[in-house]
């Protein structure tokens, strides 16, 4: 029986981390494992965990099983493993909408972002200045192509939106407060969800705070970011500029 993510207990924490686990197999398991050792050493103990292993049929794919395996040894991780309807987008927003804590994070699970940020982004929004607070790749080791991604894409995101006073768009974790996350109008299904979440931050001239990070190279798998990704990202950059020019 699959887990839709809904069902939590009748505390509520004080942040929920979502983790983005898309084919991470058993990988996953050392990952959280190290996530929560930097979260006692951090003094936080009221969170919950939704990792989610959303899955596509037909692909051979542990990594439901393996969470599910995981939720049962313990009670702060909520499940998340669906038949995917879409893309990155679609499983970040499954994600949000399981979620219950007062605060809300979100992070990819393969490692490249140091889930040890969460803590210290998480004592940046605890003091109160701000709405949402995120990283900013200073120091990245994942090679000339994603770089040159990163770069063309910030480019292009500033010259459009440029307002915007943030510097490195995808940059994780991300973490917000609940009031935050209810005033967004999420709805992006694919690879902009990142660049979504800071346009409605914006539009709602939210207080946004980033933190210099250590962006580490993908020791386990090749970037799912191809080719192809680069016309995706431009595609929906002139669809919600031309969005955000209507909302005005």
């Amino acid at each position: 029986m699959e887990n839709n993510g809904l069902e939590k207990n009748n505390s509520q924490p004080d942040l929920s981390i979502v983790v983005l686990c898309y084919k991470s197999g058993a990988t996953i398991i050392p990952y959280i494992e190290k996530m929560e050792k930097e979260l006692q050493e951090g003094e936080m103990k009221n969170y919950e965990l939704v990792l989610v292993g959303n899955y596509l049929p037909g692909i051979d794919d542990k990594t439901p099983d393996i969470i599910r395996e995981m939720a049962t040894k313990n009670p702060k991780i909520v499940p998340l493993t669906l038949e995917k309807k879409g893309m990155l987008g679609w499983d970040v927003i499954k994600g949000f909408e399981a979620a219950s804590g007062k605060a809300i994070a979100f992070i990819d699970g393969d490692g490249q972002m140091p889930s040890a940020d969460i803590v210290r982004l998480y004592r940046v929004l605890k003091s109160g200045e701000f709405d949402l607070v995120k990283t900013f790749r200073k120091t990245r080791l994942d090679g000339a192509y994603r770089r040159f991604i990163s770069n063309w894409y910030n480019f292009v995101f500033h010259i459009l939106f440029p307002g915007a006073s943030f510097r490195d768009v995808n940059a994780k974790p991300k973490l917000m407060t609940r009031e935050a996350y209810e005033k967004m109008d999420l709805s992006c299904d694919g690879w902009f969800i990142d660049g979504e979440i800071m346009l409605e931050a914006m539009y709602y001239d939210m207080n946004v705070a980033e933190v210099p990070t250590v962006f580490h190279k993908n020791e386990w798998r090749g970037s799912l970011v191809k080719a192809w990704t680069i016309l995706e990202f431009l595609q929906q950059l002139v669809k919600y500029r031309i969005k955000y020019w209507l909302k005005k």
